[in-house]
């Protein structure tokens, strides 16, 4: 089979991954509306007087997630000039998905956060965070194939 043929396939697999990692963060605000519609006003589940340190707690969460982020794609995609093609491939995959993982995190503690508190507000400040990580890292055919190219002739 032709290197390019099976690289676009791995690639499709991995778009296909990353997407549904996204539409669970839009499921996370579909959750928050309808808890909000639902039930009126949402106070939370946790009856917690001092909400600010949880506030900073989380939000610290979220940006160590976000730096996390950034590293472990970096991380992840250093070296291997060295490797096979499909090796490449599949370093380049896994990279790709970790990284859209690690950036539903700030999503996932945001939706944590308004179940606790029911502060909806904060929780799309993250929701937002985790979209735009998503946006950044979505896996993008032509800095796949930019990449595998440099790769090759680093090799």
């Amino acid at each position: 089979m032709e290197p390019a043929v099976e690289w676009r396939k791995v690639f499709r697999m991995t778009t296909l991954v990353c997407s549904a990692i996204v539409a669970s963060i839009f499921l996370y605000a579909l959750a928050v509306e309808i808890l909000k519609s639902r039930l009126g006003f949402f106070a939370g589940l946790a009856r917690l007087s001092p909400v600010r340190p949880l506030l900073f707690l989380f939000y610290g969460l979220a940006i160590a997630a976000i730096l996390a982020t950034r590293i472990v794609n970096r991380q992840l995609l250093r070296g291997g000039h060295r490797d096979l093609f499909e090796e490449k491939v599949l370093r380049l995959s896994r990279a790709s998905i970790i990284t859209a993982v690690l950036a539903e995190l700030p999503a996932l503690l945001g939706f944590v956060f308004f179940l606790l508190t029911g502060s909806s507000r904060d929780f799309y400040f993250l929701w937002f965070g985790s979209l735009a990580l998503e946006f950044i890292f979505f896996p993008r055919s032509g800095a796949w194939e930019s990449w595998l190219r440099s790769s090759d002739s680093k090799a």
